[in-house]
């Protein structure tokens, strides 16, 4: 998922070099270790060990009272372990520098690459739960996180990020806002969400906004800005509170239905054009896809039909709001082109 301006075969060959070079001067150590233990023989294994290090890093403490045949090995050593100690820490050196160069790069193709997707602006608890769905889902997205250790993060769990202040629109652009589908303005702050609602809606007229508020009067402002979805955690979760109490089974029918693992849920299908759906009744369908129920069917100029009739036909663009079975629903997204 990350990024690479030179070939993968280039990289890895990088990396069998370093594993080569190290190599190289594990068999020296061990020789060298294996050569004191025999030229001086009343050395232990870790001073023989010990003293090879100092001699191939030309650290030096003295000669340790080494004998006329251990100096002459211990200059052989020197000849062949120092060199080969050099060239060992250049390896890693360039390849770690090199690495991390190329990841960079690699990052920022693959953002390039993205098109039609959400950008997630602030990768905290509720930004978390957002790209854990999308993820599900099978959207693409871009995350915009400024807090270092928290992007990085993301980038541990496979995620594409952009390290850098939401507010800055030329954060937003490299995300690829422009060619975004929407964004979600996730970060803690109302004023900040404000504001990258305001330029979000500038950069890109088209895109879906959806956004957190901490309260009422933040929700006004950022559904002024030109946010298409505002929703407060504090006040949603409230509303399910009392809507778990005042109606216990239909809440706890739409919790088993948002749950990736039950047997009847609710989907959202956008009819495409030149889509096997179009033209076709509902009825027609129904026929076929016994468990789906049609709830609702918004038409591309804005029409919404609730409870539509069997004799309603696809359009290309409509929007159809089905309940059944996941398999059910995923055969008719297939069949509607989304």
């Amino acid at each position: 998922m990350t990024p690479s301006s030179r070939p993968s075969a280039i990289i890895a060959d990088e990396g069998r070099v370093v594993v080569r070079s190290l190599t190289v001067l594990a068999v020296v150590v061990v020789c060298g270790t294996l050569g004191f233990m025999l030229t001086e023989r009343h050395w232990s294994v870790w001073q023989a060990f010990y003293f090879t290090l100092i001699t191939i890093t030309t650290v030096g403490y003295g000669d340790l009272g080494v004998s006329e045949v251990g100096q002459r090995f211990a200059a052989v050593l020197l000849l062949c372990g120092i060199g080969t100690a050099t060239w060992t820490l250049t390896t890693v050196v360039q390849y770690a520098v090199s690495y991390q160069f190329d990841w960079k790069k690699r990052m920022a193709k693959a953002l390039n690459r993205v098109s039609n997707h959400i950008v997630v602006c602030g990768f905290g608890r509720i930004g978390q739960t957002i790209c854990r769905e999308l993820a599900s889902s099978g959207i693409e997205f871009i995350i915009v996180e400024r807090d270092e250790p928290i992007a990085a993060e993301a980038v541990a769990r496979g995620y594409l990020v952009v390290h850098g202040d939401s507010t800055d629109e030329a954060n937003l652009r490299n995300a690829g806002l422009e060619r975004a589908r929407g964004i979600v303005c996730a970060v803690e702050s109302d004023a900040e969400n404000v504001f990258i609602a305001l330029t979000a809606r500038e950069m890109n007229p088209d895109a879906m906004i959806a956004s957190r508020a901490n309260t009422e009067s933040g929700a006004r402002r950022i559904e002024q800005a030109g946010a298409t979805l505002v929703v407060s955690p504090f006040l949603s979760a409230g509303e399910d509170i009392a809507r778990a109490i005042s109606r216990p089974h239909l809440a706890e029918f739409l919790r088993q239905s948002n749950r990736h693992d039950s047997e009847f849920s609710l989907s959202e299908v956008a009819v495409g054009h030149g889509s096997s759906l179009a033209g076709e009744s509902l009825q027609s369908y129904g026929q076929r896809e016994k468990s789906i129920a049609f709830i609702a069917l918004k038409r591309g100029d804005g029409e919404t039909i609730f409870r539509p009739s069997g004799g309603v036909r696809f359009e290309p663009n409509d929007v159809i709001i089905a309940a059944g079975v996941p398999d059910a629903l995923s055969r008719m997204a297939l069949a509607a082109g989304c």
